[in-house]
């Protein structure tokens, strides 16, 4: 699904990531562990600065290659949804335009999943809290069906009712995870295969996270 090939990236004069080469298989659920700011968010844009229906980013990678298995589709969810989701519109109306072809009645459905009652489909998209905007997002993967998830952070303004939607879903997804938390319980339950940053190197755990935090003890 995914080969990378000595990665390099600097950050205000810091080394950040050296000479990162790794192979990802199909539906393997990554998990990137390390302390704030060790690099995690930076590799994860690093492998997305040309990959298949992304904005182009050259930026984000100084050096090395990465290449994405055939026919793959990136579903990505930012750190910071800052400006993701456009104002002036409601929440049914901004997510059926990444599928028009979807029925109004799909679309609620979705929603649903993601707990959102009838009503709140008809909710203003300016009116929306962080944890709405993040259900929002994974709405959006949901619609588009991606056969890779970047997860960055993923349960930072969820409630605990929807990290266990969002732990069910992915325990179901049978595509491939790259996958940044410090939720214990979705790592415990989803992660195959631990990177584990630490002074510009990522140490490669070929285990399940159980497992990993096992031999860490």
């Amino acid at each position: 699904m995914l080969t990378i090939r000595n990665v390099n990236q600097y950050y205000s004069g810091s080394h950040i990531l050296r000479d990162v080469s790794f192979e990802v298989p199909t539906g393997q659920c990554t998990a990137l562990l390390g302390r704030n700011g060790v690099g995690k968010t930076t590799l994860l844009k690093a492998l997305m600065a040309d990959a298949p229906d992304m904005p182009v980013s050259p930026c984000d990678r100084d050096a090395g290659r990465v290449r994405w298995g055939h026919e793959v589709s990136i579903g990505y969810f930012p750190q910071d949804s800052t400006g993701e989701i456009a104002k002036g519109t409601t929440v049914v109306e901004w997510l059926h335009q990444f599928d028009p072809d979807a029925s109004r009645q799909e679309i609620h459905g979705l929603l649903g999943q993601m707990l959102f009652s009838g009503e709140d489909g008809y909710k203003p998209t300016a009116a929306l809290s962080g944890g709405e905007t993040a259900r929002l997002l994974f709405c959006r993967i949901m619609l588009q069906k991606p056969n890779v998830l970047i997860l960055d952070e993923p349960t930072n303004h969820l409630d605990l009712e929807a990290i266990n939607a969002l732990n069910v879903a992915l325990q179901k997804y049978e595509g491939t995870v790259l996958l940044v938390t410090r939720d214990e319980d979705l790592l415990e339950e989803v992660g195959t295969r631990v990177w584990q940053f630490e002074s510009g190197r990522i140490h490669d755990f070929k285990g399940s996270y159980e497992e990993f935090a096992s031999a860490m003890a």
